[in-house]
């Protein structure tokens, strides 16, 4: 399963020309889209949308500005 997320992450820094951290956080964050949504937008699966936001600790980022 790494190797398929290290896949991911291949794919979608050279599809997009940018870190993985930064396309997750315009997605996910700046765009307020979900995993779900992210998934499908990025053609990824949903699962690894929700490992990546977790290795980048961005669920802390997204709910913080929640709370502003």
């Amino acid at each position: 399963m790494k190797a398929d997320f290290e896949s991911y992450k291949n794919k979608l820094e050279s599809q997009f020309n940018q870190d993985l951290k930064e396309i997750l956080i315009d997605h996910c964050i700046r765009q307020e889209h979900g995993p779900s949504v992210s998934a499908k937008q990025l053609g990824i699966p949903r699962q690894a949308v929700v490992h990546f936001m977790n290795l980048y600790k961005l669920n802390d980022l997204k709910f913080s500005q929640w709370e502003k």
